[in-house]
């Protein structure tokens, strides 16, 4: 039988947040499958937001293509390498605390992601287009800021708190690039208005 070395140890304590000889490996996986409980609605959660993720990380290079200003494409590639972080994040969670990744697709983002498609399609490449393209990658981040606020604290409930922690630090990383998206709005859209003044004269 393999021993656990005193280091891989103490990385899943610091993690769990508590002694991983103490617990019983199929008492946690009865736990995982029942959706009745707390732990498994935080595994099911958990899955739910990496799916969103992934999905993500394949979406914000279009979305930067599609833009015409240059700091809000600039925006949406940094959000790039952060959301490829938040997966790294993520998958470091199901490591320590034994979750099995279901493949489950999460539905919110696909009709997120779908209606940013659609907007690349139906508005020509202008500040207009760039107005939506942010409306619509806000649109994404309250999402993401809804769901990582809840798990974190559902984390912190059960005792999880450096689980709570690296979730508390993707949701401020959120919330971030949330504002960083309303400040950029305000001169888009004042350029958006600026074209419309100027094309009905």
């Amino acid at each position: 039988m393999e021993t656990k070395s005193i280091s891989e140890t103490n990385a899943a304590n610091d993690i769990t947040g508590g002694s991983m000889a103490t617990k019983d490996p199929s008492a946690t996986k009865s736990l995982a499958n029942n959706h009745n409980s707390l732990r498994g609605l935080l595994e099911h959660q958990l899955n739910d937001i990496y799916s969103a993720e992934m999905q993500l990380t394949k979406a914000l290079p279009e979305m930067a293509k599609a833009c015409n200003d240059e700091e809000l494409q600039d925006a949406f590639l940094e959000h790039l390498d952060q959301t490829k972080k938040h997966v790294e994040r993520l998958e470091k969670i199901f490591i320590k605390l034994r979750i099995e990744k279901t493949g489950e697709s999460c539905k919110a983002m696909e009709g997120l992601i779908q209606e940013n498609k659609k907007i690349i399609l139906e508005f020509e490449e202008s500040p207009v287009r760039d107005s939506a393209l942010i409306i619509g990658a806000q649109k994404v981040e309250h999402y993401e800021i809804a769901s990582y606020g809840s798990v974190s604290e559902l984390a912190d409930v059960l005792g999880l708190h450096k689980v709570a922690d690296l979730l508390e630090r993707t949701l401020q990383e959120e919330e971030f690039t949330d504002k960083l998206l309303s400040e950029i709005a305000m001169d888009i859209n004042d350029d958006a208005y600026e074209t419309e003044e100027q094309s009905s004269r």
